[in-house]
């Protein structure tokens, strides 16, 4: 009679965390769209999951009437966080949109921002008002 053999051991997954908080001072392009860098995956580096953190709802007292945010790389922008709003109603709390999730080796990650309605800022300085927004990405180093 045959049996079967269950074992549970450690593999070595090293889960890692990147994150970085984001101030609407940060978004200042004369353009409706920005993208800011997260951090650079290491070599080997495969993402397991990001999301993001909505501490305070982005206000525009201009002409900015949306705020959109994704997460993923220079090559593919929406890799890891479909576009989630972050002003128009917006609530804060804790905002995920799952992308494809590919694996992103020594790729930088990027947070691109699109407003509608208006320009960011003026080089310079930013036309919104208020609004933070936090950024998660967790992932494993692959041997």
């Amino acid at each position: 009679m045959a049996t079967a053999l269950h074992t549970a051991r450690p593999v070595g997954v090293n889960l890692l965390q990147m994150s970085y908080a984001i101030d609407y001072n940060e978004l200042i392009d004369a353009a409706t769209t920005q993208s800011i860098t997260i951090g650079v995956l290491p070599a080997g580096a495969q993402v397991v999951m990001a999301y993001l953190d909505l501490v305070d709802p982005f206000t525009d007292a201009g002409s900015i009437s949306a705020v959109g945010l994704e997460i993923g790389t220079t090559g593919d922008p929406n890799a890891f966080v479909v576009s989630q709003e972050l002003l128009s109603g917006a609530s804060a709390g804790r905002l995920r949109g799952d992308g494809v999730n590919p694996s992103a080796s020594a790729a930088a990650l990027k947070a691109k921002f699109t407003a509608t309605g208006a320009n960011f800022g003026d080089g310079a300085t930013t036309d919104l008002d208020a609004g933070t927004v936090a950024v998660h990405v967790y992932y494993m180093i692959l041997a």
